[in-house]
């Protein structure tokens, strides 16, 4: 097997996706933090975009980079047994629109938990709500699949992370009140050994600093209310 190494940021959710899936496949691999404010000029070289994850494929006469959660993913479910797609193509393409609709909701929640009033935060806490309701009536339970994790589950599992922490901070938000399915989803993905190792340990009081240390963030300022 190639060896791997991940570039990371640690509150990242897009890289959290790709860790979910090398912890969930038992890939092994190294992973790098960086600091996205200051980005290395070697980073920069690597990432056509400038964005984390990135992931060094390193074979014994080449080193491919990849960048991209969902294209990242895919490369780790091809070179692995037991796929995290489904075998028919109408339904493999069905999830990776999903996946696709799951990266807009991950920018929802950063919207929110970053927006710099109460009306912008609430205007992007009901297009989450939006998502969730469609993500309602198609998941299956516990997973989005049934019993066994998808790809959709490891692209939506960080967004369902920082809704709920942002609904800590601030109940108001109300993000998961009507959908009993996505909670329940949300609940049994936070359980998954390999959630809880795609992370450094402290990820939610990271993330609760980061909110509460973004300039102007309404959310932010209700961390140490």
């Amino acid at each position: 097997m190639p060896k791997y190494k991940l570039i990371s940021f640690p509150i990242c959710p897009f890289v959290q996706r790709s860790t979910i899936t090398l912890e969930h496949k038992g890939v092994p691999y190294d992973i790098e933090f960086i600091d996205l404010s200051d980005k290395p000029d070697w980073f920069l070289e690597l990432s056509p975009l400038g964005k984390v994850p990135v992931l060094v494929v390193e074979e014994e006469e080449r080193e491919i980079v990849l960048f991209e959660s969902a294209v990242i993913n895919e490369y780790l479910d091809e070179i692995t047994e037991g796929s995290l797609l489904p075998a028919d193509p109408l339904l493999k393409a069905r999830h990776r629109a999903l996946i696709e609709f799951a990266s807009a909701g991950i920018n929802d929640a950063w919207m929110m938990g970053t927006a710099k009033s109460r009306e912008d935060a609430l205007a992007h806490a009901a297009k989450l709500r939006d998502k969730f309701a469609r993500l309602e009536s198609e998941l299956v339970g516990p997973l989005f699949t049934g019993e066994s994790l998808s790809l959709v589950d490891t692209a939506t599992i960080p967004m369902l992370l920082r809704a709920a922490w942002t609904e800590e901070i601030v109940p108001e938000l109300a993000l998961f009140a009507d959908f009993p399915k996505v909670t329940a989803w949300r609940d049994a993905t936070m359980a998954l050994e390999a959630v809880e190792r795609s992370a450094v340990p402290d990820l939610r009081e990271r993330y609760r600093q980061y909110l509460a240390k973004r300039d102007g963030s309404w959310v932010g300022g209700q961390v140490s209310a």
